[in-house]
């Protein structure tokens, strides 16, 4: 797990493979570009899970830096593979064109002055078809979800797919094909202006209402109350729409599930009829988020190591709901949280209830590297 701030960039290396999920935000790609430059002369593949900044931005300095190693193929569900391919004509509507510049340039700054602006940037969609790479080879270069693409391979590591459904990629077109209509833009052809505004615009998509999220436990607590705060799942249509997978390699797992909400994993365990999954090792959805992971979800997996990545900055996370499930579900096995920062946002409370009464729960800070 790289230094990637609040969102997420991180690597899987095997003997033979190479392979960077996410690139967290633009700023983060400066920090964690030396542990890739230098020292893969390949990338077998670029995944990256979703639209968002966070996840989005490091790759676009990647893409666009002199030193970005070889890259076999990408996966990725951006403006082409929703909409169709960038039109390569002159035959420009320059009206139309002027109200997407509008649309992108309004987007285009987010928080933590983390952002590639309008000005000096472009979509991920239009680097990835201006460079040529292949795209969601599995599918032929359309979207990818659960429903057309059961699974993957990468080398000799199995991607089998949890998420998106198709109903999450048809709510994020939907939502889009909306604001086009409000903003009285009809594009007759998919252009560079297209592909721009699209993920500038869907990027800075939240939630959507309602939805009754809690404040994080901050207070003197407890770790079981914290646990059975009600949850409320993730409604953000871009982490709906977001990448998960249960990777494997011989007989290790891992059940990588980007910025997913818990019910996108709950349905996929319900389609294989399966109650309970052990795997070796979990990226915890979105960073930590209360609202991604529930004790529902974290009963059905048998597991000893968590992985969250962030630096804390952004909405607090990891939310301590989310530390006290995983702790209250694995209390009676050995069982470590790793977390790439130190952070200081943990209150005293929760460690010290921790190591009383959970003494088989670690937390281990600044851990960027597992071994499985």
């Amino acid at each position: 797990m790289y230094k990637a701030d609040n969102g997420d960039c991180i690597s899987i290396k095997t003997k033979s493979e190479f392979i960077l999920i996410d690139g967290g935000t633009a700023q983060s790609f400066n920090t964690w570009k030396s542990q890739v430059f230098g020292l893969v002369d390949k990338i077998d593949s670029i995944i990256i899970t979703h639209i968002d900044n966070d996840h989005v931005n490091g790759i676009i300095k990647l893409l666009t830096n002199s030193e970005c190693p070889t890259v076999k193929n990408i996966y990725f569900n951006g403006a082409e593979q929703l909409f169709g391919q960038l039109a390569v004509c002159d035959n420009v509507d320059h009206r139309t064109n002027a109200k997407l510049q509008a649309l992108s340039e309004e987007n285009s700054i987010v928080s933590d002055k983390d952002f590639i602006g309008y000005s000096e940037g472009t979509s991920l969609s239009y680097l990835i078809f201006n460079k040529g790479y292949q795209c969601n080879e599995a599918v032929n270069g359309k979207a990818l979800y659960r429903e057309n693409c059961s699974f993957f391979e990468v080398g000799s590591l199995k991607f089998t797919v949890i998420g998106p459904n198709q109903k999450a990629l048809s709510e994020l077109k939907k939502i889009w094909q909306n604001k086009l209509i409000e903003r009285n833009i009809r594009a007759s052809i998919l252009s560079k202006s297209y592909y721009d505004a699209f993920e500038q615009y869907i990027s800075n998509i939240r939630e959507l209402p309602p939805n009754k999220y809690q404040i994080s436990s901050t207070e003197k607590n407890s770790i079981e109350a914290s646990a059975n705060t009600t949850f409320f799942d993730d409604n953000s249509p871009t982490n709906k729409s977001s990448f998960s997978f249960l990777i494997e390699l011989d007989n290790k797992r891992i059940l990588y599930l980007g910025d997913c909400n818990a019910e996108t994993v709950i349905s996929w365990l319900d389609e294989k009829q399966q109650e309970k999954i052990r795997v070796d090792a979990v990226k915890i959805s979105h960073h930590g988020s209360q609202n991604n992971t529930s004790l529902e979800l974290l009963k059905r997996i048998e597991c000893d190591k968590y992985l969250i990545s962030t630096n804390g900055k952004s909405h607090g996370h990891p939310d301590i709901e989310t530390l006290s499930r995983i702790a209250l579900v694995n209390k009676n096995s050995d069982t470590n949280i790793f977390i790439n920062y130190a952070l200081d946002t943990i209150p005293d409370w929760f460690i010290t209830e921790l190591n009383a009464s959970y003494p088989r729960i670690r937390i281990l800070m600044n851990y960027c590297e597992v071994d499985l």
